[in-house]
């Protein structure tokens, strides 16, 4: 058996032992704190992306459904010339076919003329 306080140092810590295990607390202590406050800066940073994401979201919707009006309105415009060219042609075709019956009536008239005797008109 060993003897009362023989090789016992009455429980207490070396002070270098002491100081270092301070030191490796205020290390993680730092760490900790570092680590935390980079933390709210990136939440603060990822709210701020997420806010920006949904306002370009909206922007976007708003965009889309302002492009689909456009479409629909040059689908309606196109529609409106097709008509109108439809239209254009169906007019210049009865344009020629007139032009045609007015110049069988003008030379029938000149037929008309050149067939009376001595070419005169009737007064």
């Amino acid at each position: 058996m060993v003897g009362f306080g023989a090789n016992r140092r009455g429980g207490r810590l070396p002070s270098l032992v002491f100081v270092a295990l301070l030191v490796v607390i205020a290390i993680l202590a730092f760490n900790c704190w570092n680590a935390s406050s980079r933390q709210a800066l990136l939440q603060e940073e990822v709210a701020e992306l997420q806010s920006q994401a949904k306002r370009t979201e909206v922007a976007r919707g708003r965009l889309e459904k302002r492009n689909s009006d456009l479409m629909g309105k040059v689908d309606s415009h196109k529609k409106q010339l097709e008509q109108k060219e439809a239209d254009y042609s169906h007019l210049s075709s009865q344009l020629q076919a007139r032009d045609g019956q007015v110049k069988k009536c003008e030379d029938s008239k000149v037929k008309r003329r050149g067939s009376r005797p001595g070419g005169l008109r009737p007064g």
